[in-house]
This record gives structure tokens, C-alpha cells and sequence, in this order.
């Protein structure tokens, strides 16, 4: 049969599985305004660090590492003043109005309000096991598995508690725009149903409980109220592994909500999260393609209608793969900011315009993106061009004359280096390297700490295995010298991540194993111990070390924890090997003193009178023959050839026996004939 050939038809968009996959929804949300986009992320092993970007610069501008914990729900809010900050301030600023933060629930059963225009936490309050979360401008409600906790704008241990009644875990939350400052509507998303309720914020109970509603074979992922219209409040459910987006109304407060439109994509990928304008809604789906709708002006409760839609893709590279994003916002008329994921926590903002000029939705918009983030783009010139702007440097200790390298500013473009850096990165900071005195180590430390230091600086985990590769301590010793003190935390949470992760944990696949080897660990562990030893009075210093310091720990007790298995293992191994080869050697000695015997020793010339042993000859009475001769010794025939010659000799003899006993030299003649020697 003939191969089939190919088909001449439109090119598709090829998916990227190399990329890592976007954020839950529920721990990443836009701001009301679509400015601020905020995401948490693991960093190490049961933390999480947050971070928030600007869009419009397309910056990290804060970031809060969580103590030890992960983040179980993430959601804006406006939260009042708390006094002067910690930080230096002038006298004549204040924070006593209300500002913008984000309202962060741990796995701990803690809240914290952060401030990203501070870079600091605001306030921290312990709610429980929070499951779902939202956020007004009343204040927040959390859910937990018993309870809905509200806490308003000032953020306070002063809570209200109702309890909810459902036997399922609440995962969504949504309170309405029907709400009021002494009544809150709120919508409780489970398992496949959602509930309606009303609370009473004064007295604390529940006012009204709706029926449950089905909505989806699936939990309920999120839930979008919008805007009131004629027909009543309506809200958006977004079901887990579901495509389609539904539209539900309540013609009043206390009816029960009906289904009035259905937003149906034509991509199989299921929805991520939705983006609201007044106009357009806009679908964001795993696969990365984003599927935009028009939302409708009138609604058919009795017959709903399925909306069509516009496709918006965000590719990258030669091939133009589909890129994975991990949001999109409105930002303007008639364009989307989206975010697409890079890999180690990093995000590039792209902005992709629908609209035509003449004011209609384009079918299909598709938008192009650099396959690296190096530079900034050409209509952003007042943002700066480097990758990373260090922190305000912490006091330390003065480093000695002799390592000038260890100045090296932290805040630096990774690009070539400076006359005046090869100058100062030179020995004693001399520009001939003939008068420079000879060193002790290795001599390239100075480009291997310039290779650190922008690994730590890109979070480039390919990069940071290529330094941490090298084990010879002088080399690794004078590297984290001359490194820039700042990084010495950074460089220790790096190498205990490292410690944690199995060769190839950062490639296509994720790597083989859970941990690294014997081999692999036992060059990290010199990185470990060059950095507390060099840099051990600058990290006692540091506050956060102990978290850093108790993951190692509990690190090393895994790793610990076969050792005592197998040495009690090898031993009873030991113990059985021994006793096998005693037992061996017994029976080897038995059956040689079973086969031989002890063996008597006789010397020709030399004899014993008084030896035990005794001969036995039997002579017959007619002929003198020999009729048996006994020359065992101790019981044991000493050849077998001379016995049976005997055996014949006497099959051959007379019947008639006469002994004959000789006992020594002399002896009397016996009546019957036998002769007897005595001593």
C-alpha cells in the first residue's frame, strides 16, 4: 500500500510542554484596577514566596517569603492604616488611611495583609484552615470547614463567625454587589452546587440559606459576580476540567438562581480563570489560548444562549509554539495584558490587541514574543535594561584589605565586566598581575564567583549547577570570599534546595530520584560548609536563617534515616557470614578425624615397654600358620591391603585355633599347648 501523502491545509499552533504549567487560580489574582498582578510560588520545600509585578513596567516590585508555609488562598483588599511604618520614615508620613494590599491565608491557619507599596506586612491574625477566600470593599471572608469568618477593612482579631451548615468543603467564595454595610450575599461554591446566603453582620446568623443548586459534575473552581442589570444579579461559574463558563441570575435576592447564558470555547482545554470588562469577558484556559466574548445585553431565562468567540494566542520562537500564560487582564480599550510564564518564578507582560481599527473583534489575534526575556521593549525606554536590582545593602562586618573582590557591587548589569572591575577583581586589587604575590587556590575563583553571582541574580538553575559542580574546597572557599556578602543567604537556600532534588530536577521531565546522590551531595555540602564558615557571622545575623537552618536539618534526618536500617542490616548480615564459616570449619575438622583418625607415629629402633598396645596373633594347632593378626592401632585398621591379604591367608588355614598371647620376653609353656610370655 502507498504511504499516505501529505495534505496541503492551515498551519496549527504548536503547544509547548516544556514550559511549566500556570498558578491555581486561587492563589493568583489581579488587583481591581488590572495594574498589579500577584502569584505565589514555591521556592523551598514547604514555603512559599509571593510576588507581586506591575504590569504597566513589567517589574517585580515586592515579594514576601511565607514562614514555612504554603499559600492556600490569595485575594486584594483595602486595608486601613496601622501608623508609622517600620521602615525609616520622615515625620510627616503617615499610613493612617487605607491602602491597597493583598490578603495572603497560609496553610498555618494564619492571614497576613501585605502592603507591595511597602514591601511589608501590614498585619497577621490566625483564622484557621482556610479553604476559599474573597474580598470587598466591606473587608474579607474566608471559609474554613465549619465556619465563614469575616474581617473588615481594619483588619483586627475582631471577626464575625457564621456557620455555613455544608457537609462539603467550600471552594469558592463570592459575595455579591447586593450586599449592604449591615448584609452580606454571599455564594458558596462545593462539590457540583453552589449555595446562596444571606448574613446578618450585626446579630451574626444566617438570614437566609437557598436550596442547593447543581451546576457541574465538578467542584466549583471560582465564582465572578457581575455587574446588576435589569434582570437581576447574575455571577459566572467556573467548574474544575470544564471548558464552558455559566451564567447564572437571580432575579431577586432571596430567588433561586437560574442558568441565562453559556460561554462555550472551542478549545477542549479546560478554564483557567476569567477577566472582566464592561463590555467583554475574557477566558483564559489552561492550554494558553484565551477566548474572548462579548457579554450579552438582554437575557432569555427561559431559553439561555451560547455566546461565539474570538481566539487570542501568545507565541514565541521560530516554530511559533503557543506559550503558557498565567493571566490575563483587561487593561485598556480594546486590549489584553498577558502574562506569560518563563520558568523559575519569572513572568513576561505582552500586551495583545483585539480590536480592529474600525472598532470590531478580530476572529483570531495572535502576538509574538521574544523567546527570551533580555531586554525591555522598545516603547518602555525610562524602565531600566538590567535583570536585577539588588536590596538595600545589610551592615556587615569590614571585610579585610587583603579581598577587595568581596566589594564588587551587588546591583551591577550581568554584562562584560568594567576596566575597574578586572581591576578590583584582580589579587590585592593590582592592575600587574606580575607584582601581584602568588595565592594559595585555584586562580580562576574571580570568574567563578562573576558565574555565581549571576546565577544567584537570574535564578538560572542551570547555571547555578554548573558553579556548584566544582568541589575542591580551596576554590570553593575562595569563591564565596569574594563574593558579594548580600548572596550569602540566597547561596545557602540554593544549595539546600539543591540537597533536596535529584539529578536533572529543573530539566524536560523532572529529573531522576528525589535527592541527589552520594556523589552529587558531597559537592554541595562543601558549599555549605565554605558558606557558614566564611560568611557564619553575617548569617547570624539574619532573622530568617533558623527556617533556613531547619529545613537542612530535617533534610539530613531523611537522609539519616536508612542509615540506622542499614547498619543493623549489615550486621545481622555480618553475624550470619560468621557463623557460617565456624560451622563450615567444624564440619571440614569432623570429617577429616572421622576419615584418618589420630594416627600413631613409630621410629624404627626406639620402642616402649609399657605401651598399652597389644598384638594379637592366633596360630593354629597342625600346621604353625598364622591364622588372624591384629595390627590396629587404637582400634583403626592402618592399611587396607594387608588386612585383606590376611583374609585370604586365613580362608586358606585350619580349622583348629590355638592362641597364642605374648605379652613381653619371658613366659611358661602352657599343658595345652600354648606358649605364654610373661613380664
Amino acid at each position: 500500500m502507498a504511504p499516505k501523502q501529505p495534505v496541503a491545509g492551515p498551519s496549527r499552533i504548536k503547544a509547548s510542554s516544556s514550559q511549566s504549567p500556570p498558578p491555581p487560580p486561587a492563589v493568583s489574582a489581579f488587583n481591581a484596577s488590572g495594574s498589579f498582578y500577584a502569584c505565589a510560588q514555591p521556592v523551598l520545600g514547604s514555603a512559599d514566596k509571593v510576588s507581586v509585578w506591575d504590569i504597566n513596567t513589567d517589574r517585580v516590585i515586592a515579594e514576601l517569603e511565607l514562614d514555612a508555609s504554603k499559600a492556600t488562598s490569595l485575594t486584594w483588599s483595602s486595608v486601613s492604616g496601622s501608623g508609622p511604618s517600620k521602615k525609616k520614615r520622615r515625620k510627616s508620613e503617615t499610613t493612617n488611611g487605607s491602602e491597597e494590599a493583598l490578603i495572603i491565608s497560609t496553610s498555618l491557619g494564619s492571614v497576613v495583609a501585605f502592603s507591595p507599596k511597602r514591601s511589608e506586612r501590614i498585619r497577621q491574625i490566625e483564622v484557621g484552615q482556610v479553604t476559599a477566600a474573597t474580598s470587598s470593599s466591606q473587608g474579607s471572608l474566608f471559609a474554613t470547614a465549619k465556619e465563614l469568618v469575616f474581617v473588615d477593612i481594619n483588619f483586627n482579631n475582631t471577626s464575625t463567625r457564621f456557620e455555613h451548615g455544608s457537609t462539603a468543603p467550600i471552594t469558592a467564595l463570592s459575595i455579591l454587589p447586593t450586599s449592604s454595610p449591615e448584609n452580606l450575599h454571599v455564594l458558596l461554591g462545593s462539590t457540583s452546587s453552589i449555595v446562596s446566603l444571606h448574613l446578618d453582620l450585626s446579630t451574626s446568623k444566617v438570614t437566609h440559606t437557598s436550596p442547593p443548586l447543581p451546576v457541574s459534575t465538578t467542584h466549583v473552581t471560582a465564582l465572578y459576580p457581575l455587574p446588576i442589570s435589569k434582570s437581576g444579579c447574575s455571577f459566572l461559574v467556573v467548574s474544575h476540567d470544564d471548558r464552558t463558563v455559566s451564567q447564572y441570575t437571580l432575579p431577586s435576592p432571596s430567588a433561586l438562581a437560574k442558568l441565562s447564558y453559556r460561554y462555550a470555547a472551542p478549545t477542549p482545554s479546560p478554564v483557567h480563570s476569567c477577566s472582566l470588562n464592561p463590555s467583554h469577558l475574557s477566558v483564559l484556559h489552561y492550554s494558553g489560548e484565551i477566548s474572548l466574548f462579548p457579554l450579552p445585553t438582554e437575557l432569555d431565562l427561559a431559553r439561555p444562549k451560547s455566546g461565539q468567540s474570538s481566539t487570542i494566542k501568545v507565541v514565541y520562537g521560530q516554530d511559533s509554539r503557543l506559550a503558557t500564560l498565567c493571566g490575563a487582564v483587561f487593561v485598556d480599550d480594546g486590549a489584553l495584558a498577558c502574562g506569560r510564564s518563563l520558568g523559575g518564578g519569572r513572568v513576561k507582560w505582552v500586551r495583545a490587541a483585539y480590536e480592529s481599527p474600525d472598532g470590531s473583534i478580530q476572529s483570531e489575534t495572535v502576538v509574538k514574543s521574544d523567546g527570551q526575556d533580555l531586554v525591555s521593549s522598545a516603547n518602555q525606554s525610562d524602565v531600566p535594561t538590567q535583570r536585577f536590582v539588588a536590596p538595600t545593602p545589610l551592615e556587615v562586618p569590614a571585610e579585610d584589605d587583603g579581598e577587595p573582590a568581596a566589594a564588587l557591587p551587588a546591583d551591577v548589569d550581568m554584562a562584560d565586566l568594567t576596566l575597574g572591575e578586572r581591576l578590583l577583581a584582580m589579587p590585592n586589587g593590582d592592575a600587574n598581575p606580575e607584582s601581584a604575590p602568588p595565592t594559595t587556590g585555584p586562580t580562576n575563583a574571580a570568574s567563578l564567583t562573576r558565574l555565581l553571582v549571576q546565577a544567584l541574580h537570574t535564578s538560572d538553575p542551570a547555571l547555578l549547577n554548573l558553579v556548584l559542580t566544582h568541589r575542591d574546597p580551596i576554590l570553593i572557599r575562595n569563591t564565596i570570599r569574594k563574593m558579594p556578602p548580600t548572596l550569602a543567604l540566597p547561596l545557602l537556600k540554593a544549595c539546600i534546595e539543591r540537597l533536596g532534588q535529584g539529578k536533572g530536577a529543573h530539566s524536560r521531565g523532572g529529573g531522576r530520584g528525589a535527592a541527589q546522590n552520594e556523589q552529587q551531595a558531597r559537592g554541595t555540602i562543601q558549599w555549605v560548609k565554605g558558606v557558614l564558615i566564611e560568611r557564619g557571622s553575617l548569617l547570624m545575623t539574619m532573622p530568617s536563617l533558623s527556617i533556613s537552618l531547619a529545613q537542612l536539618s530535617n533534610l539530613l534526618q531523611e537522609r539519616m534515616k536508612l542509615y540506622q536500617p542499614l547498619q543493623s542490616l549489615s550486621g545481622r548480615l555480618d553475624l550470619a557470614l560468621s557463623q557460617i564459616e565456624i560451622r563450615r570449619l567444624a564440619e571440614a575438622q569432623a570429617s577429616q578425624a572421622q576419615g584418618k583418625g589420630e594416627g600413631y607415629h613409630y621410629i624404627e629402633g626406639q620402642s616402649d615397654s609399657d605401651s598399652d598396645d597389644e598384638v594379637r596373633v592366633e596360630v593354629g594347632d597342625g600346621d604353625g600358620e598364622v591364622e588372624d593378626v591384629d595390627m590396629r592401632v587404637n582400634g583403626v585398621d592402618s592399611d587396607d591391603d594387608e588386612e585383606e591379604e590376611e583374609e585370604d591367608a586365613l580362608e586358606s588355614g585350619s580349622d583348629e585355633d590355638d592362641d597364642f598371647d605374648i605379652d613381653g620376653d619371658d613366659g611358661d609353656e602352657d599343658s595345652d599347648g600354648s606358649v605364654e610370655y610373661d613380664d
